[in-house]
Order: structure tokens, then sequence, then C-alpha cells
């Protein structure tokens, strides 16, 4: 889908971008592979750390605890991939200087081990009014993870403008999900800077990747909206 700009009338006239992602109780079990049973989902804070356990997978998934939650399982591939949430802020009071950012991972198997096959924005409340929301769900049958954004530059907060579109992705074997864009992304869109952010996450996760740190997704520009996400409107 290509980004467009709309009013917040019509913003709020596009079920399908504002549909919540199959909402409802955390998970407690995945279907990881699709030959096998679901596999039991067990979560504890470690310290600094938001560890997933899932039985019968030797490692567990850590991801930063701060705001971690669980959010959905989501058919893709035949199989399912979790859905959770972590804050992208260091401490609250970059929160108020920068804004508060969530991330989001996406965690499943690649065919042969389990690990983190994806990291994108989830949400941000940034400065000058400027924000952003995604909202997950799979259609098709979970052919692709679709990824509903509406975002508001701060150029627009004031005039109640919104751009939405929505990015795909798509399972592979043994590698993280891939971009399934329909189209290239304009150049000078929140749409293109996502995508190239999402090519520098996902370089860092070719290696199979179990534990998520804030220090190692801070070169890819995911933890600096402000920075790589504001660009002018398509």
């Amino acid at each position: 889908m290509a980004m467009r700009l709309l009013s917040r009338r019509a913003l709020f006239a596009a079920p399908l971008a504002l549909a919540p992602a199959a909402a409802g109780a955390q998970p407690s079990a995945v279907q990881i592979n699709p030959a096998g049973p679901p596999c039991l989902l067990t979560t504890a804070v470690a310290g600094e750390r938001f560890r997933l356990t899932f039985a019968g997978w030797p490692l567990p998934i850590e991801l930063p605890a701060r705001r971690a939650r669980l959010l959905a399982a989501f058919p893709l591939a035949g199989r399912e991939v979790l859905a959770a949430a972590f804050a992208g802020d260091r401490s609250p009071a970059e929160a108020v200087e920068h804004g508060r950012l969530d991330l989001v991972a996406l965690i499943g198997s690649d065919g042969a081990a389990l690990r983190v096959l994806g990291v994108e924005m989830l949400s941000w409340q940034g400065p000058g009014g400027a924000s952003f929301d995604t909202m997950l769900d799979a259609p098709g049958h979970g052919v692709a993870l679709r990824l509903a954004r509406v975002a508001t530059p701060p150029e627009r907060a004031t005039r109640s403008f919104h751009l939405i579109w929505s990015d795909y992705l798509a399972w592979r074997q043994g590698g993280p999900l891939a971009d399934a864009a329909p189209r290239p992304p304009r150049p000078g869109t929140w749409q293109a800077a996502l995508a190239r952010i999402r090519g520098q996450v996902a370089a860092l996760l070719v290696p199979p990747c179990t534990t998520l740190t804030l220090n190692l997704l801070a070169p890819t520009g995911l933890l600096d909206p402000q920075a790589e996400i504001i660009a002018p409107p398509g």
C-alpha cells in the first residue's frame, strides 16, 4: 500500500489501518514449527532482561525489560511468529527529552533455530506533536505479516493530518523476515526511512540472534526516530 496523506476524518474512516492487531489474551503457547505441537511459553524478568523460554528449545530469547510485554502470536508460513514489545528509550528522562519509543521484536523459528526474526518501531510519541503507531496482523491466511502504520509528522500535527501506509514482512528459510513491500517506497518518505533501517537491523540478525540489547540496535538508527524517521511527507 502506498503512503497517503489523510485528514483526521479520512483516517478514522480507514478501519483496516486502525483495527487492533489480534488483540486478546497474551499467548502462553506458540506454534513454533508447522509439524510440531504448540510450544509452552513462560516469561520472567531477570535484572534488566525480559526472558522468554520456549519448552523444548535450548536457548531463551532475551529482550530489554523496560515496558516489556507480550502482544500476540501471528500465523506466518504455517507457523506462528510472536510479537513482544519493549522500550526503545533507555530511561524515563530520555523518554521525556526525545519521546517515548516502543519497539516490537518478532520471534520465531527460521526453520532450524528459534531466534529474533525482526525488530520494528511499534509506537513513538515525539516532540513537536510527532507520533507514530503500528498495528500488526496477518492477512491472507498468514502469507505475510502486515504492519499498518499511522504517523503524524511534527509540521502536520497542528493541522490534524496523518500519513498511513502498510509494510509487509515474509518468512524465509534460515534468516530474518524479508521485506515484502509490493513496490519500493518513494524516496524521502517515512516508509523509505523505515525500509532503510529495516535492512540494517536485518543485517545484524543474520547470525541467529537470541539476545537483543539497545546497544546492539543503536547503530541502525532505530532508536532515534527524531533524526532517522522524520522526513518530508510524500
